[in-house]
């Protein structure tokens, strides 16, 4: 390895040029955190297929190398993205008490809890905007999706099979039963992928009358 030369030890380090050598890591990781942020505003504005690694490397100052290096290809930062995301909601979701006792007050906690780290987390919605927007040409977004939302619902479903072995619930798939949770909470993901649009869309408030109407009639 080459020696790492400073201009002048005294310098502060944020004036400091690095003659030769490699970058220390806590550098280098500064810059990956970096192109990780940048990443997600390129994806969110041009799109997966529309996002250049050339964009990347001039925006971030980080290498091709090191972004080939680090993350295999664009997939592979792109699901780096996705699973920072997922970690953060799961332990979020992870984090909330099931207490049997208490149905209403777990469940309402594990809403709250899910809405603010998968509904209103901008990260969230953006990855899971551009996985249903690129779901036919890069199905293994979507997959990675399903899969991650399976484990992280393992624990609300064991809480949900208690319930249903105590007759509190119906008896039924516990895993059904907390994806219909889910499904309520973002409206079958509409309310993310649409970004609340539809709730403006002309003749929709007749259509929920008609319906509203026909169902109590």
């Amino acid at each position: 390895m080459s020696e790492i030369r400073l201009e002048d030890k005294g310098t502060p380090p944020a004036t400091r040029h690095w003659r030769g050598g490699r970058l220390p890591r806590a550098e280098v990781d500064q810059r990956i955190d970096s192109l990780l942020d940048i990443a997600i505003e390129e994806f969110a504005e041009q799109g997966y297929g529309g996002t250049s690694l050339d964009r990347l490397v001039e925006r971030s100052g980080v290498s091709k190398t090191t972004i080939y290096r680090r993350f295999g290809n664009k997939e592979g930062l792109f699901l780096t993205l996705v699973e920072r995301s997922l970690d953060r909601t799961r332990g979020a979701l992870w984090a909330v008490p099931l207490e049997k006792g208490d149905p209403l007050g777990t469940v309402t906690r594990y809403v709250e809890a899910y809405t603010r780290g998968a509904v209103d987390e901008p990260l969230g919605h953006t990855l899971l905007q551009i996985a249903v927007a690129e779901r036919r040409t890069f199905p293994q977004f979507a997959q990675t999706l399903l899969a991650n939302a399976l484990a992280g619902f393992e624990p609300l479903a064991d809480y949900f099979a208690s319930l249903m072995e105590e007759g509190v619930l119906l008896r039924g798939d516990p895993l059904e039963a907390a994806f219909d949770l889910q499904a309520l909470i973002t409206h079958g993901f509409r309310v993310m992928v649409d970004d609340h649009a539809f709730l403006q869309r002309p003749g929709r408030s007749a259509e929920i009358a008609r319906k509203f109407l026909r169902g109590w009639s």
